[in-house]
């Protein structure tokens, strides 16, 4: 049976977000902000790189489940690899049932517009994926003042 007939599987843990963001902070609380949330990316040429990004993924369990061989990868518009991360298992178990995944790239180069796609992978299954479009905006020059006259 298909999982639209049936729905999504009680076994596996539920994505909750998936999202990237140029910073992430905590505070004496321990308490944690994601900053710059980045839905779309703009610059003015490519290639363009962005100095750090994060990709955000939260999940949570009914039961125990352990995620192996989990990896982050960052696919261009044709499916290219341009950036891929190895973590650690995560491990759901009936006192911690819900995880966040937080994985950093120290900087991405964006080779061109395009969507891009972010997958959180287990072994050879996607489990979580989400886009970010990344578009060229032009830089208008500016137009020097008239000339009094």
């Amino acid at each position: 049976m298909s999982t639209e007939e049936t729905g999504p599987d009680p076994t596996l843990p539920r994505v909750q977000m998936a999202f990237a963001c140029e910073g992430i902070s905590t505070d004496t609380f321990q308490r944690v902000s994601f900053n710059a949330v980045i839905e779309d990316l703009a610059a003015p040429h490519f290639p363009t790189q962005t100095v750090q990004f994060f990709a955000i993924f939260g999940f949570e369990a009914n039961i125990p489940h352990i995620f192996s061989r989990v990896k982050v990868i960052v696919e261009g518009p044709g499916g290219s690899k341009i950036g891929e991360q190895p973590l650690p298992d995560i491990a759901f178990t009936s006192d911690r049932y819900k995880a966040r995944l937080i994985c950093g790239f120290p900087g991405i180069t964006w080779p061109a517009p395009g969507r891009y796609t972010i997958k959180l992978t287990t072994g050879d299954r996607t489990f979580a994926s989400f886009s970010v479009n990344v578009h060229q905006v032009i830089q208008l020059q500016p137009q020097p003042p008239p000339s009094p006259g």
